[in-house]
């Protein structure tokens, strides 16, 4: 029987009845897995190995333990995968069909599911029963079935004025003896209200951040870590201001009026997770859900605002270092602004949110920003050329080394089969009585010590020769992928993406360039024309 091996693999799910207790159903999908095999004496001939995934839904591929195995099966480590039945692998019925119809039968996988008794070497050259297509059709109906039965529950309960969402808008909190009520939080309602007054004064959203920053008023992920006392990844960033996107939701969010605005998005697709904005006069309003914050006269007022304007349609700018500039201070993406002549410049939309920041002032000139960057890879274009060489001879002297080292391993192993045999010539020479017993014990002494070192010595020979091979492999740079850029006279987008990771600016106008090929930043101050 060959070395591949037989992959078991056991799903849980929150979709899942039968889940009380997480390990008991892991255990019966072993159990009933391993039982499987054992009754059947060709699988159990294979290694068995297995792989599982907890509390995600079938609907998804994208699920870590079925994508180990998926590796290993590319790897052709596994020929051989079994599960307790067809929606423990998948409850997506095209994507079902395809591995047990295409895929698997393509790469030489056989394929079991226990509790339908399928085998996929019974249907070798034909498709497979019609009642296993109809159960994986059922299993793939099943789920989008409970997908659709909960949202049309959530949103009976939202009809009903039930407050049925996980997250509550900023200046409110749910009502701990009632979850479907909403609780005005004074402190924030406070802030919520300075903004609308703020709008109302004259300020657009950027002078509106700018004064909020100032006034060092906290943001609404900040007020709702002091709730909750959460730790997540936004909140250990050293810099936190209020954004233009943060206000302007604010101030167009009717449930500051006492009202429930829900029905604002759709799902792309029947259990799926993307979900898709609806045009906002399909969004649906439950009045005087909860108590308001704001006045509909105060309201109706700051809307003029932003629904009188007819929207810009902005066309999208393309240039070499697209998504790759940050500001060295708050580390935030530059955004880039198109000026006459098309000229364009980058400036940190930061900047002009705090009085007091050190976020890069002014702006800065793609054209001279592209003209360093260029210069600068044209250097490391230099490094990595006599890198490239050096590394060539290196190899060569490697392959030497490497025959001498297998030339010098022959000869040891030579020598330790020379050895053995005289080992073995030595009992035959004690049995016929050449030897006495002290004297035979005394010769095969010496005798395993000298095969034992020269087992030791053949062992370290290989040990170097490895130790060689992998410094050598350690450096896996395409050096052809890099120096085929040699002869650009102009930055192109393809050669920023091949070579940088980010450029950051400070506000001296110094940057620091992060290389895709190693973790070194290059530092360069410059002036601009």
């Amino acid at each position: 029987m060959p070395d591949n091996k037989l992959a078991g693999y056991y799903r849980l799910s929150v979709e899942d009845d039968d889940i009380k207790v997480e390990s008991n159903s892991i255990t019966n999908q072993r159990r009933l897995i391993k039982r499987y095999i054992s009754e059947h004496p060709e699988l159990s001939c294979y290694e068995y190995c297995e792989f599982y995934d907890d509390g995600v839904s079938g609907t998804t591929m994208d699920r870590p333990g079925l994508q180990a195995m998926l590796e290993k099966i590319k790897q052709n480590e596994i020929k051989c995968v079994i599960v307790k039945d067809l929606s423990r692998f998948s409850r997506d019925y095209i994507e079902l069909g395809t591995y047990m119809e295409q895929i698997f039968p393509f790469m030489g996988i056989r394929f079991i599911s226990v509790a339908e008794h399928y085998d996929s070497k019974d249907y070798i050259g034909k498709t497979a029963d019609i009642d296993i297509g109809f159960q994986s059709l059922l299993a793939d109906f099943y789920c989008k079935d409970v997908s659709e039965k909960v949202r049309s529950s959530v949103m009976a309960k939202k009809n009903q004025g039930k407050y049925a969402t996980g997250n509550t808008p900023f200046g409110y909190v749910k009502n701990e003896d009632n979850r479907k009520e909403l609780l005005i939080v004074p402190e924030e309602a406070e802030v919520i209200r300075h903004i609308f007054e703020l709008s109302l004064s004259g300020q657009n959203l950027t002078q509106i951040c700018r004064t909020l920053n100032d006034e060092k008023v906290p943001t609404p992920l900040e007020y709702k870590n002091k709730r909750k006392k959460q730790n997540r990844k936004e909140l250990q960033q050293e810099h936190k201001y209020w954004q233009p996107g943060t206000v302007r939701a604010i101030l167009t969010n009717e449930s500051y009026l006492g009202s429930m605005v829900y029905n604002k998005s759709v799902q792309a697709q029947v259990g799926g997770s993307r979900a898709i904005i609806k045009p906002r006069e399909e969004w649906k309003v439950y009045k005087n859900h909860h108590s308001a914050i704001i006045s509909k006269e105060v309201f109706d007022k700051v809307q003029e605002k932003f629904f009188c304007k007819k929207a810009m349609v902005r066309k999208s700018v393309q240039y070499a270092l697209k998504g790759k500039v940050y500001c060295e201070y708050c580390h935030r993406r530059l955004r880039i602004m198109k000026l006459a002549g098309d000229r364009l410049f980058y400036y940190c939309p930061n900047q002009k949110l705090n009085s007091n920041n050190k976020c890069l002032s002014g702006s800065v000139s793609n054209e001279v920003l592209e003209k360093i960057i260029l210069e600068e890879i044209k250097v490391q274009i230099t490094k990595l050329a006599d890198l490239a060489s050096v590394r060539k001879e290196a190899v060569e002297e490697q392959r030497i080394s490497t025959r001498k080292a297998d030339k010098e391993v022959k000869r040891v192993e030579a020598e330790i089969t020379k050895l053995t045999a005289s080992k073995a010539g030595l009992l035959e020479a004690y049995h016929a009585g050449n030897y006495t017993k002290e004297q035979y014990m005394e010769y095969r002494r010496q005798l395993e010590q000298q095969i034992s070192e020269k087992r030791m010595q053949q062992e370290k020979i290989k040990k170097k020769s490895d130790t060689r091979n992998n410094l050598l492999c350690a450096d896996t740079r395409d050096y052809e992928s890099f120096l085929r850029y040699a002869n650009f006279g102009t930055l192109t987008k393809e050669m920023a993406d091949v070579f940088t990771e980010a450029i950051e600016i400070s506000n001296e106008k110094t940057i620091n360039i992060y290389w895709k090929f190693n973790n070194n930043a290059s530092p360069r101050s410059f002036k601009e024309k």
